[in-house]
């Protein structure tokens, strides 16, 4: 009888951890098709800007180093803005994400001294404090409940710190999850600063998505010299000058909903996993329990019959 209880005790385990994983996986659905949204659209509006900073360069493509830079700096100090979830139960996720850390540091044979770290997502803070990595600003209150007010905090600060100490760091990293679909997500790295001409291609090319909303519309070629005539006050030069600083805000911005959409989707098939995990030990266990149950019943049976056959 104390293993069917200890038994009865699992199963009833198993159900209520179901219950909970099950509820966890509707909430991250629901966060998961909100942020999925604003990803998408966001993928949108990223499309169109570059597309027209597409024409716009090229009315002065002989003289286009002036206004983007052509190579990195060869001295200085590398800036990383780290982006990760600030909770757990995301599945490898922030380890894929802290091994990308790792990755970019070993492959770019770079010291710890040389590097600095703007992270968004308390799990990836956590992760360089406990690998000694400076971290010099830590955005502690931005999530996907943010308006953009908050979230242009990120790439301003990012701006001010680039302008402010010119030439101490030769360039800005960029290391998030990126959002493909509700079961697959990739960790990347990007160089936002400098902007390098050839850089703003890649961008354009991966802004474009791949599969499902909007991923039928235009390829943007960076490199097509078919653009209309304009005329600008006070020049091309200036105007495009102007508009350089939103590429920033737009990869920023862009990065931190293809996070967020990310963290809501590797959490929802994470609890999905562990709910059918809990219902399948569960079931086990039932059987177990019915295993012992009937062997017991047998047993009493058998006890019974050879009783009345001793009495005879």
């Amino acid at each position: 009888m104390a293993n069917l209880k200890k038994l009865k005790e699992k199963i009833s385990s198993f159900n209520k951890t179901a219950k909970v994983t099950k509820a966890m996986e509707s909430i991250s659905a629901i966060k998961m098709r909100k942020a999925q949204q604003e990803t998408v659209e966001a993928r949108f509006y990223a499309f169109k800007i570059f597309g027209i900073l597409k024409r716009l360069s090229h009315i002065i493509s002989e003289n286009v180093d002036s206004v983007f830079q052509s190579v990195l700096p060869k001295d200085g100090r590398i800036l990383i803005l780290f982006i990760t979830p600030d909770k757990g139960l995301t599945g490898g996720m922030n380890t894929f994400l802290n091994k990308k850390v790792l990755e970019v540091v070993d492959a770019k044979k770079i010291n710890k001294e040389e590097l600095d770290f703007i992270v968004v997502g308390k799990k990836g803070y956590e992760f360089l404090k406990r690998e000694n990595f400076n971290v010099i600003k830590y955005f502690e209150d931005i999530n996907e409940k943010s308006d953009l007010e908050n979230i242009s905090e990120v790439s301003n600060y990012i701006k001010k710190l680039y302008k402010t100490k010119q030439g101490e760091y030769k360039k800005v990293i960029s290391i998030y999850t990126e959002f493909i679909n509700t079961s697959e997500q990739k960790t990347i790295s990007k160089t936002i600063l400098p902007v390098i001409y050839e850089n703003v291609k890649e961008i354009v090319k991966s802004i474009r998505p791949t599969k499902g909303k909007y991923s039928n519309l235009d390829e943007i070629i960076i490199d097509d010299k078919d653009v209309p005539a304009y005329i600008f006050e006070p020049n091309i030069e200036e105007v495009l000058k102007k508009l350089i600083p939103y590429i920033l805000n737009i990869e920023v911005y862009y990065s931190l909903l293809e996070s967020f959409a990310s963290e809501h989707s590797a959490r929802m098939v994470a609890m999905k996993n562990a709910t059918e995990k809990a219902q399948e030990k569960a079931e086990d266990s039932r059987k177990q329990f019915n295993r012992e149950r009937q062997s017991k019943i047998t047993q009493e049976i058998s006890e019974i019959v050879s009783g009345m056959e001793s009495m005879k």
